[in-house]
């Protein structure tokens, strides 16, 4: 078993082309030097935020694992007693009100077989609201494609609302129920233009403030709520307003909702995950992250469960845990864990000079951490999971584009795995998972690696 630290830089990463320009050898002078020192590559990740990144890492999933499981119910929704419940529930003259948290193209597949089942059973009206849950502005290309084929390929309900997840969680929901109960607000019917101010405008698809595209969906009282979600969020605000006026509380989603009662099913576990190679390979990990993130990294670690494994162990990095130079040495040192993961975020900031702020004392960290682990023989990986994209404000009168997504750094330090004799592939974070696990035990043959041995022929070549 060899001991290996992996330091995660979340939210750094490589530097797009649209990108304002933030990284520099000035600025992290050590981070610059290993990647000329040591192995180095750039590597893929499909992840915007920390919770899609331990997704991709444990679990290797893009998507919702729930997304796979509603794939089963395509022709079988009646045979769910839950949802029979739920339609039982809706009078004749209520409008039925779908919130789609809007995925991908299978999420259509699935509302079309969804509608199908509804139309089977009841005659009631029914309006599509849909839920933006994208962090990346090129999402919207996407996403302007994916409504476009609602409005074509579904023409039994129209689209009401559009609205970001966050502004649907967000505690100030004053605008969206004007217009979910009136239907006063921002009108689009032109959806292509409506999506180039936004670009313009850089704001996130999560972030979406509420808009509407066709009339006639106002709430009524007795009307019926349901949340075609894939993922977990909190609801509570929106559903307490809407209970005011409402006299009933029947509000139910596809999977497990803060705020709803009744969810049509719970969420599907995953075999694959960190906390299963882990088993595999007799290792543990301790886990050092922000407090607040501690139960989402855990639930996505042990395969999308809220339990406590044996194999993974949090540290909180709250208070400047990671500045103290004598407590990170000692617990690389001194713990039992044979991989320790060090994350690191970026994200919190409010302008560029903050940015520089965060990534030159990111810089200093990687410094003493890199020293300890050289002295001490320790595998040292350094990585990111994600890398943000965000308009950030330079002063109080000019905003820069930053573009870290995409791709993320990966530097191996280890007195094994030297220029001369191996090369780093291509792949992507979970990629990088499998390479993690396999420096730990080289008997692990769980997944493709990213350290590769060099042919003589290359070997050759790079003299």
């Amino acid at each position: 078993m060899k001991k290996t630290v992996l330091f995660l830089m979340n939210g750094f990463g490589v530097e797009q082309l649209d990108s304002y320009s933030i990284y520099n050898a000035k600025l992290m002078p050590n981070l610059d030097s290993y990647t000329k020192k040591y192995l180095f590559s750039q590597i893929a990740t499909p992840s915007y935020n920390l919770v899609s990144g331990y997704r991709f890492f444990s679990t290797g999933s893009k998507y919702p694992l729930s997304s796979s499981l509603i794939d089963s119910y395509i022709d079988k929704f009646d045979a769910n007693k839950n949802l029979l419940f739920y339609l039982n529930n809706i009078k004749p003259e209520s409008k039925i009100h779908l919130f789609l948290f809007l995925e991908n193209d299978k999420s259509i597949e699935h509302l079309k077989a969804f509608l199908k089942f509804i139309k089977s059973k009841k005659e009631n009206k029914v309006f599509l609201h849909l839920v933006l849950t994208g962090d990346n502005i090129d999402n919207y290309k996407e996403i302007e494609r994916l409504i476009g084929k609602i409005v074509y390929e579904i023409v039994d309900c129209k689209i009401g609302m559009v609205v970001g997840i966050n502004s649907l969680t967000a505690m100030n929901l004053i605008g969206l129920m004007n217009m979910f109960q009136k239907e006063i607000g921002e009108k689009w019917r032109e959806l292509s233009k409506k999506i180039s101010s936004l670009v313009s405008l850089k704001i996130e698809p999560k972030n979406v403030k509420e808009f509407f595209m066709n009339e006639g969906f106002k709430f009524d009282v007795n009307d019926s709520i349901f949340f075609f979600n894939y993922e977990f969020a909190d609801v509570t605000n929106f559903i307490t307003n809407i209970t005011k006026l409402a006299n009933h509380d029947n509000y139910f989603s596809m999977f497990p909702l803060k705020g709803i009662k009744y969810p049509m099913f719970a969420y599907p576990k995953s075999g694959i995950s960190m906390a299963n190679y882990l088993t595999k390979i007799n290792a543990k990990a301790l886990i050092l992250a922000n407090s607040a993130y501690i139960k989402a990294i855990n639930y996505y670690c042990c395969g999308l469960q809220n339990i406590v494994s044996p194999q993974i162990s949090f540290s909180k990095t709250d208070n400047d845990l990671l500045l103290n130079q004598e407590n990170i040495k000692a617990i690389i040192r001194d713990s039992e864990y044979e991989l320790i993961i060090i994350n690191f975020q970026i994200d919190d900031i409010k302008n560029v000079a903050e940015l520089n702020n965060k990534l030159s004392k990111l810089d200093g960290i990687l410094g003493y951490i890199h020293d300890f682990c050289v002295e001490n023989k320790i595998s040292l990986f350094i990585s990111s999971l994600y890398g943000i994209q965000r308009e950030i404000p330079v002063d109080n009168f000019t905003k820069a584009f930053v573009n870290f997504a995409g791709k993320v750094p990966f530097i191996v330090i280890d007195p094994v795995f030297n220029k001369t004799n191996f090369i780093l592939g291509l792949g992507d974070i979970y990629n990088l998972a499998h390479t993690v696990y396999t420096n730990i035990n080289n008997k692990y043959d769980g997944g493709e690696v990213l350290i590769k041995k060099k042919s003589p022929l290359l070997k050759m070549l790079k003299k």
